[in-house]
Formats: C-alpha cells, sequence, structure tokens
C-alpha cells in the first residue's frame, strides 16, 4: 500500500466534515434573493424562459454568520444554498444536476418557491414530463396566487401537445398579474400553443385591450 493511498479514508472523512460545515454555516455574503410578488419575478434576470418560467436570481443572506442559528433557520439556509448550485447547473444546460440539487433544496426548505418553479423548468427541459407535471401541482396548491405555475402549466401543455388547457393555463397567469407578453411571443416551449386559432383570437383580444 503506497503512502498516499494509507491515507485516502482520513482525507475522505476530512472532506466530508468541511463539507458538512459549508452547508449548515454558510458565509452572510451567499448570494440570495427572493422575489416576493408578480412585480419582483418581472425584474428577475433571465433564465430558461427568461423572464417566465425560470427564477434565475440568486439568494442573499441577512445577519448571523452560521452561529447559534436555530435549526429551522439552519435548513433554510441548506435550501438556498442548494438553490443556488441548481441555478448554476440550470445556466450550464445541465439539466440533470440542477434537478439534483433543487430537489436537495426542497428537501431543506419545503416551501421554497422559486425552487420549484425552477425544478418543474428543468424537468422540462430534461424531458420528465410526469415529474414536471407533479411539480406544477404541489407549487399551484401551495402558492395559488403565483402566476409563474399557472405559465409553466401553459409551457407543460404546449410542449405535450395538449393545447386547449394550456391556453387556459395562460390566460390564468395573464389574469393573476404576468404581463411579460413579448415573452409570451419568443416563448419556444410555447410554440405550439401560439400555432392555435385560439391563441391567435386571444392574442387580438389581449392587444386590443391593451391599446385601449
Amino acid at each position: 500500500m503506497s503512502p498516499i493511498t494509507k491515507y485516502l479514508p482520513h482525507l475522505g472523512i476530512t472532506a466530508f466534515i468541511i463539507f458538512l460545515a459549508t452547508d449548515y454555516f454558510l458565509p452572510a455574503s451567499k448570494p440570495v434573493s427572493s422575489a416576493r410578488n408578480s412585480g419582483d419575478l418581472q425584474n428577475m434576470a433571465e433564465g430558461s424562459h427568461k423572464e417566465g418560467s425560470h427564477k434565475e436570481g440568486d439568494h442573499k443572506e441577512e445577519g448571523s454568520n452560521g452561529k447559534n442559528l436555530s435549526q429551522e433557520e439552519r435548513e433554510r439556509r441548506m435550501g438556498i444554498f442548494h438553490y443556488n448550485e441548481g441555478n448554476k447547473f440550470y445556466k450550464e444546460g445541465n439539466y440533470a444536476e440542477a434537478i439534483i440539487r433543487y430537489e436537495k433544496a426542497l428537501h431543506h426548505h419545503k416551501a421554497f418557491k422559486e425552487t420549484l418553479i425552477n425544478l418543474s423548468t428543468a424537468y422540462m427541459k430534461n424531458k420528465e414530463f410526469d415529474r414536471a407535471f407533479e411539480t406544477l401541482q404541489e407549487g399551484q396548491k401551495k402558492f395559488p396566487q403565483e402566476p409563474l405555475f399557472d405559465y409553466n402549466f401553459a409551457c407543460y401543455y404546449s410542449l405535450t401537445e395538449n393545447l386547449e388547457p394550456g391556453l387556459l393555463a395562460l390566460k390564468k397567469a395573464v389574469e393573476k398579474g404576468f404581463k411579460l407578453f413579448k415573452q409570451i411571443e419568443s416563448d419556444t416551449d410555447l410554440n405550439n400553443l401560439r400555432q392555435s386559432d385560439d391563441y391567435k383570437i386571444w392574442k387580438e383580444t389581449i392587444s386590443s385591450a391593451r391599446a385601449s
């Protein structure tokens, strides 16, 4: 046995301890900032559907450097850490790894709205449509007034060529405050939906209402 091989188990334990310490005691400078309403959502940096179905903004933490935190706060910070890591992999186009990170974020922080939004988008990008649907249902149940879940449902139905419920979902998103009409017109996930006659009629109705 070589000297290096002999000490590998000790090195592995040390690396694991460092990982846990990092996961539990994230520095105050870690990026994190949450959008709290539809106006904030429209100002986020672009993700998969630009300002639409993917929340790209990192979260910043406040206050303590990790000492004397409650278990609940530690779990919240661990969720934030994995959420930010998921966003990094998503930007790289590594959707499978992004999904893993988003799922970890939800394990620690179950009511993390932005993670549910991003996870549903990553599932769609990875062609895991059943999981995308389940995630959207969960998000809509927890956050019934959040328009991005309806918008992502519209994308889901468009991608799976189920156009009637797709248009209904898109209408609901607009009713709840989603006003990124240029995004609706450019999002490739909505290509199938935009080709339908019902969508074209609705678009004309919306355009007339906005012009008046």
